[in-house]
């Protein structure tokens, strides 16, 4: 089901020309976004023991401190593995980036071209084509 853009839908970050040769993909958010995960889950593993042991122990406080370890060990193993992940992520985001970018210069080098070459008809149409398919990368299906 299509649904209408409201002000609430997310905004697309890409918006051609004024990104011409930047690289919109940001590694060090990426980085926060994987620590801010990793927190969240901690403290949740946290609650949840405070919780629990509240139910074998006598205090709030002895149970808390269950809690406060439980967190600490959960964000010691689970957070160098989010960041390994979310840092392999953003380079492969990034380099995907990097290729969308130089094929949309391609694309506009070779229509900007074709269309000057229609406008003067002094330059060769098949000659331009042809260096274009030269330029162009093969792709191939991995």
């Amino acid at each position: 089901m299509i649904q209408p853009v409201n002000a609430l839908s997310p905004k697309v970050s890409y918006r051609g020309s004024r990104f011409e040769n930047q690289n919109p993909i940001n590694r060090k958010m990426e980085r926060r976004l994987a620590i801010l995960n990793a927190g969240g889950i901690s403290v949740i593993t946290g609650a949840l023991t405070t919780a629990i042991a509240r139910s074998y122990t006598a205090s709030w406080k002895s149970a808390g401190l269950f809690g406060i370890g439980a967190s600490a060990i959960t964000m010691m193993f689970i957070c160098p593995r989010f960041l390994y992940k979310s840092g392999v992520k953003a380079y492969t985001k990034q380099k995907e980036m990097d290729v969308f970018t130089k094929e949309k210069e391609i694309q506009t080098k070779l229509l900007s071209d074709v269309n000057n070459a229609i406008d003067n008809h002094q330059e060769d149409l098949d000659s331009k084509l042809d260096n274009y398919s030269k330029t162009q990368p093969s792709r191939s299906k991995i």
